[in-house]
């Protein structure tokens, strides 16, 4: 254990758990982001997070903070943000705009740390703004995300969508129709379907590209687990939703989301690779869309991944997404944009 003033530094593998009141409490003051919730970050420790792995926490009660974070080589530190994390475990009661919490907590990591980099920001729920005028503070942009805001009627929304995305769709419909085969948009949130859930979102994944490239999730493997894991942990709450579009009752496609306060969130797509002539999985997108219409409940669906061209059939709304990287001193900034100057 690290302690500095405020600050100590603790193994998050051996204490995240016992730390997940205080942790979804400072969550709810900031927001109350559903993968920021303890059960999510908590199964992200459980399976992806290694000894070297801690957690940080600043006990000031006038500025509370813990965040995840590792060294990723000398010198070097960032927030534990493996892949199926879309935002940066960090939390702070308090904005940050100069970076001096980071600065504070640069101050614990063992050896003589040179940059902090905090990792996938989200501005509508991050301390930091890329505003400020400190040049210890970076702010890069890693990508831009889709948001589809449902408002008004589904009629209104699909209005205007292109009218290419209308009409491939309608003519899948009635190709299918004519074939006399059926679709069918089914929802699960129960804790005893979660199993089945991700073995057939395994299937779908293991039978396309990703299988190939050695990163589609199976009901066996650590990506398979944690999934598993973390859906079960939120079904307690109502929280879970995974859609499946079944082809004549085979499922076809399939997305697995977060549901709280109004925000779904879409952590993974797959489909039938074979079915790529229907449209499987623009199909399952447009049902999902119509029932959330229909049933009131969700205001804004969150996408939390690079856009790609499928997003922008969607929605037309995008914003940037942010790491921030904290430099010990000026001198180490300097250095910095030196060293890109000659690049």
């Amino acid at each position: 254990m690290a302690y500095n003033g405020n600050w100590e530094l603790i193994p998050s593998t051996e204490h995240f758990q016992e730390m997940t009141s205080q942790w979804d409490s400072l969550n709810l003051q900031k927001g109350n982001h559903v993968l920021l919730d303890s059960r999510f970050v908590g199964a992200l420790v459980r399976h992806f997070a290694t000894s070297n792995v801690f957690l940080a926490i600043k006990n000031d009660p006038q500025a509370q903070a813990m965040a995840l974070i590792y060294r990723q080589k000398p010198g070097f530190w960032e927030v534990f943000t493996p892949s199926q994390s879309p935002l940066g475990p960090i939390l702070l009661a308090a904005s940050d705009p100069g970076g001096q919490q980071l600065r504070e907590l640069m101050n614990v990591l063992p050896g003589y740390p040179m940059q902090l980099a905090i990792l996938r920001q989200d501005p509508e729920y991050s301390a930091w703004l890329p505003c400020g005028e400190d040049s210890r503070l970076e702010f890069l942009e890693c990508m831009k995300t889709a948001r589809v805001r449902l408002e008004h009627t589904f009629e209104n929304y699909w209005r205007q969508r292109s009218s290419n995305l209308r009409h491939n769709l309608s003519r899948q419909r009635r190709r299918l129709k004519e074939q006399g085969r059926h679709l069918e948009l089914v929802a699960h949130r129960s804790e005893e379907t979660i199993k089945s859930c991700i073995r057939e979102f395994g299937r779908l994944e293991s039978s396309g590209w990703k299988a190939g490239a050695g990163t589609a999730v199976s009901e066996s493997n650590i990506q398979g687990r944690f999934y598993r894991d973390m859906f079960e942990k939120f079904c307690g709450s109502g929280e879970t939703v995974i859609f499946q579009l079944l082809l004549d009752g085979k499922v076809a496609a399939t997305d697995l989301c977060l549901l709280r306060e109004g925000m779904l969130v879409v952590l993974k797509t797959a489909y039938d690779e074979g079915l790529h002539p229907f449209s499987p999985a623009l199909l399952m997108r447009e049902e999902i869309i119509r029932q959330l219409y229909a049933e009131g409940h969700v205001r804004v669906i969150e996408f939390y991944g690079s856009v790609q061209d499928w997003h922008t059939k969607w929605t037309t709304e995008f914003r940037p997404m942010y790491h921030v990287n904290c430099h010990r001193n000026s001198l180490v900034s300097g250095i910095r944009d030196l060293v890109r100057s000659i690049r």
